[in-house]
């Protein structure tokens, strides 16, 4: 599948979600992700859910890592690039022109190590490529931190495989699912 079949085809998935079926399916999300012990990391970069794009909703990450004192942050947008910012519960956020809610009045981070990012995504094949909207924001922070363990969120299942990749793409270490989660390479049944 190339990534715009995957797009097109995730994308029209998602649409048929509902706002009950969100919040159910990412709270198993958040459940699978207790189960898989990945949650010792003490920093995490998080995604704030585009509501309008039917997005997972990370809010239970965040309020389970505010709750266990983890450091959490989160990013915008900026001239073709990721600007990071500390997330806290006084952070005060405003959602942008792409529907993402984004710190304002805050003042952006270096961020120079994190230990774990969730990073958002449309779809990802069983070696871990993933596919997001196009733009590459994410390929580029996560080049720059290649330590950090990466997590795919998804309500779905993964393709076969992604046929037009590019050197640029930076695969996931792990995705969590409703029903599952796993390391990759993931087994075909």
């Amino acid at each position: 599948m190339t990534k715009l079949q995957a797009r097109n085809y995730f994308t029209n998935l998602r649409k048929k979600i509902s706002e009950d079926e969100i919040n159910e399916k990412s709270e198993k999300i958040f459940n699978q992700w207790l189960v898989s012990g990945l949650n010792y990391f003490q920093s995490f970069h998080i995604f704030l859910s585009i509501i309008e794009k039917k997005e997972i909703n990370t809010s239970f990450f965040v309020q389970y890592l505010w709750l266990n004192n983890k450091n959490v942050y989160c990013s915008k947008t900026k001239k073709n690039q990721l600007e990071h910012f500390k997330l806290t519960s006084d952070t005060s956020l405003k959602i942008s022109k792409w529907g993402i809610p984004e710190p304002y009045n805050e003042n952006p981070i270096n961020l120079n190590t994190i230990d774990c990012v969730f990073v958002p995504l449309l779809a990802y094949d069983t070696s871990g490529n993933r596919i997001g909207y196009g733009k590459g924001y994410y390929d580029k922070f996560l080049s720059s931190h290649p330590n950090a363990t990466k997590i795919g969120l998804s309500f779905f299942n993964p393709v076969s495989k992604i046929e037009d990749l590019e050197v640029t793409d930076i695969p996931l270490d792990y995705i969590i699912t409703p029903e599952f989660y796993s390391a990759f390479p993931i087994e075909e049944k």
